[in-house]
């Protein structure tokens, strides 16, 4: 996503110091205009009531001037700034940037108006904005930038560059923190949309696997089936004898159409968890032959989502499968355990994304030769990830302190109900 975008509003002039002492004429001028006027206007007055010279019209005028000078000058400070396009004030360009988001279609046209603020905020030269997966650029970048990280709740989600004169640190710090929250934002819709894409992805395999092995499978058998009766019915009056032949090949047939509608039944979801549930699933996952294998629960799985049951289940067989294959185990621990949504002000007083609804956590880990130096994403592993991947969870497989592998997969529960 690499995006230039116009400037919403004529570009600043370059700042240079020309600017500040201009800027510093303008207000301190017409700021001693307006005491001068004042202080001779009140000095004039005073001295017209009382029909003379008054030695106290001067003190009257100068403390009248000395109480008005702050505001008087903050008021002409901001009508300068109006005039030059400048703000100094580090909140109110933040507001600025704030309620200009606020009106934004989606993140990502949100973060081509800020790249313009904020070049006119800091009278850069240019300004990028760097997210994982794309740039937002506004004005051109010089050589060495000026390179500020975005972090939000403490997780790096970009870095802002800017060229020109070396910006407020005050007023940088305030507009990073906003361009954070935004980064995280576009972040997010791009992981929501690529997560929409593989859902659909998925949805229209599944449906072209079950659309193959209905027309190449069941198909062609139900249809030999229509044909052999059509012959029994055929033979019934001619040739009697020769029907009880073909109503055996009518049973065999219907035998092969049933364990093909079972296996399309049985790729949507296992008999296992139907049957047993998740826990006696995973039981009956480690009573398989080969080396050792203890599940431990922690909690009930019972209220586990059905779509998070399913991959939980495929994970773990697809984990243990590795490991009686090439992991060379002696024994393995399979761990399941149901954490519950954190709620505000818990231990650590913080909450992130997968465990605001709860998660159920599963782990399998093996005392075997570990992984190899160099790992290729076989099919096996990318199917534990991608299975992890479509219920919002994520699932990592890596080296077991000790020695050994572990897969752990983190499996979001869905938000619970008020």
């Amino acid at each position: 996503m690499a995006v230039t975008t116009p400037p919403a509003h004529p570009p600043a002039a370059r700042p240079s110091g020309v600017h500040a002492v201009l800027n510093g004429i303008l207000v301190y001028g017409a700021l001693a205009l307006v005491a001068g006027g004042i202080y001779s206007g009140l000095t004039w007055l005073t001295g017209a009531l009382s029909g003379g010279e008054d030695p106290v019209a001067g003190l009257v005028a100068a403390l009248t001037v000395g109480a008005i000078f702050r505001p008087v000058r903050l008021r002409l400070q901001c009508a300068v700034n109006r005039l030059l396009r400048v703000e100094h004030d580090p909140y109110r360009v933040a507001d600025r940037l704030s309620r200009t988001l606020q009106e934004a279609v989606d993140p990502a046209e949100g973060l081509a108006t800020a790249a313009v603020l904020v070049r006119q905020a800091l009278r850069a030269d240019g300004v990028a904005v760097e997210v994982h997966g794309g740039t937002v650029t506004d004005g051109e970048l010089r050589e060495r930038p000026v390179e500020t990280p975005l972090v939000w709740h403490g997780e790096p989600v970009g870095r802002l560059l800017s060229s020109g004169p070396a910006p407020s640190p005050d007023l940088l710090n305030v507009l990073a923190r906003h361009l954070a929250e935004l980064a995280h934002a576009v972040r997010l819709t791009a992981d929501l949309r690529r997560s929409r894409e593989h859902i659909l992805t998925t949805r229209e395999e599944e449906r072209r696997r079950l659309r193959r092995d209905l027309h190449d499978g069941l198909g062609p058998t139900l249809a030999s089936l229509a044909m052999t009766v059509d012959e029994a019915r055929i033979r019934l009056e001619r040739d009697p004898e020769a029907v009880e032949g073909l109503l055996i090949r009518v049973r065999d047939q219907m035998g092969t159409a049933i364990v093909d509608v079972r296996d399309l039944v049985y790729g949507l979801r296992p008999p296992a968890l139907k049957d047993l549930g998740l826990t006696g699933s995973l039981r009956s996952l480690a009573d398989a032959p080969g080396p050792r294998v203890d599940v431990a629960l922690a909690g009930s799985l019972n209220d586990v989502p059905p779509a998070v049951e399913v991959a939980a289940y495929r994970i773990a067989q697809e984990a243990l499968t590795n490991v009686r294959r090439h992991g060379q185990a002696t024994i393995t621990l399979v761990r399941a355990e149901v954490v519950r949504a954190v709620t505000e002000g818990g231990s650590d007083g913080t909450a992130d994304a997968a465990t605001a609804g709860g998660e159920l956590r599963l782990s399998i880990a093996d005392d075997g030769i570990g992984l190899p130096e160099k790992v290729r994403g076989g099919v096996g592993l990318l199917s534990m990830r991608e299975r992890a991947a479509e219920t919002g969870g994520s699932c990592t497989i890596g080296p077991r302190p000790g020695g050994g592998t572990e897969v752990v997969a983190r499996l979001p529960l869905g938000t619970e109900a008020p």
